[in-house]
């Protein structure tokens, strides 16, 4: 006996019995598509979570872009002044970082809070104030997406009437709008504490009402223009630079580039730079969750092919009964036979990665086709349509734990072929 003709001998047997070996393959192969098609989603989820914190944020201030420079201080310290440890000169850094042939824009932001009234009634509020023409290119990134289809694109931006109307404007929040039962084109009244100290007032006009992603913070979502929150601050400083690249893969190799180019105007470290997810709080929880839901779905799905498998190579030991005792008495070991029924289980595993391969291929471009509308994420107010993406780079593994699972599966026969003597087997029924 060699590995060649046990190899053939086990392939025949699959072939011999192709009702049972047909079952078990299309169990183990809809294990393998099931595997696939939600690794496909969680792929799914999580770029478009990626992206969205990039693009749209799930914070009052806004998409967090690819990298956020800010002053070393303004993290590190409590301020105890409004932009205290704001960035001055901006627009000369700002040029400075445009070289970098990688980055799309960079777009200034002020992040500030205080009273909004409408004559009769005042809530507080947690603005920003931007550069309308700068932030669009953040919507810019977003359509320019290959993974965002036309359904998702994003068209007349509230940003864009802030930007079509005078210094002095406001987009509200859904929530905040309503409380304050304010319109496009309502007057409104701005108070904030100034860098000075003192109480200051700014007469705004509602441009527009923007209804945010996350539901806990529409209450107090402001936005108004970079020189209208400067006017009420009394500053010329800014909070942080949101820098955009012309993709998210290369947010780890800019750092140290954009690092050396600020060191050669400034000669010091003034400045921190952080990568999109190290402020992004919501997309790192629901990460993790996500990470357990899938982890627990695999392992479940696994343990459905394992025993699926399991069960077929029991049965195929208590039919071949006679068969192994054929083979012990011609002098073909145990650790022979056991391995026959590792190679059956190896081949299993193969033929339910090629049919699996299929069925994936077939329901994710049914799910991909149909456009199917999901129900709002934790915290969220807005749907999405689902997409199963190829998510090749977890394919490989999947098909590792198919064929451990099917191989693996054979050992269970092994105590039962070694207590399986030559006299009563052959003699069987």
């Amino acid at each position: 006996m060699n590995i060649f003709k046990l190899t053939y001998l086990s392939l025949k047997n699959l072939f011999r019995n192709s009702r049972r070996t047909l079952i078990t393959v299309l169990v183990s192969s809809s294990g393998f598509a099931a595997l696939a098609i939600v690794s496909g989603y969680m792929d799914f989820t999580f770029y478009g979570l990626k992206e969205l914190t990039i693009c749209k944020g799930f914070t009052s201030g806004g998409g967090n872009g690819h990298i956020e420079l800010f002053n070393k201080d303004y993290a590190l310290k409590e301020e105890h002044y409004p932009l205290e440890y704001g960035i001055s000169e901006y627009q000369t850094l700002q040029s400075c970082i445009e070289t970098d042939k990688n980055v799309i824009a960079t777009i200034p932001r002020i992040e500030f809070n205080g009273l909004i009234s409408n004559g009769d009634k005042s809530i507080s509020f947690l603005g920003t104030g931007i550069e309308p023409k700068k932030e669009i290119m953040l919507i810019k990134y977003w359509n320019n997406l290959s993974a965002v289809t036309n359904k998702d694109k994003i068209v007349n931006t509230p940003i864009e009437k802030l930007y079509n109307n005078s210094d002095n404007s406001v987009l509200l929040g859904e929530e905040m709008a309503k409380v304050l039962d304010a319109k496009p084109g309502s007057d409104l009244m701005l108070m904030s504490t100034t860098v000075d100290g003192a109480v200051n007032v700014v007469d705004v006009t509602v441009a527009g009402i923007s209804k945010n992603p996350m539901k806990s913070i529409d209450r107090y979502y402001l936005v108004t223009n970079l020189k209208t929150a400067q006017n009420l601050l009394q500053t010329d400083k800014i909070s942080k630079i949101v820098l955009v690249l012309n993709s998210t893969d290369k947010t780890n190799s800019e750092i140290p580039l954009i690092a050396n180019i600020i060191n050669r105007k400034y000669n010091q470290s003034l400045f921190t730079i952080l990568p999109w997810h190290k402020n992004a709080e919501y997309y790192q929880s629901i990460r993790d969750a996500y990470n357990i839901i899938f982890s627990f779905t695999g392992i479940i799905v696994v343990v459905i092919v394992f025993l699926s498998c399991t069960n077929t190579m029991l049965m195929a030991t208590m039919e071949r009964v006679r068969e192994i005792g054929v083979m012990k008495a011609i002098g073909i070991s145990n650790s022979w036979i056991t391995l026959m029924f590792l190679i059956e289980g190896f081949f299993i595993g193969l033929f339910s990665i090629v049919f699996g391969m299929v069925l994936k291929y077939i329901f994710s471009s049914i799910i991909n086709n149909i456009g199917f509308n999901m129900p709002p994420p934790p915290g969220m107010s807005m749907t999405y349509i689902l997409q199963i993406f190829s998510a090749s780079q977890y394919l490989p593994w999947i098909s590792i734990l198919v064929i451990i699972s099917t191989t693996f599966s054979g050992l269970i026969s092994v105590r039962r072929i070694k207590n399986i003597s030559i006299v009563s087997s052959l003699t069987h029924v």
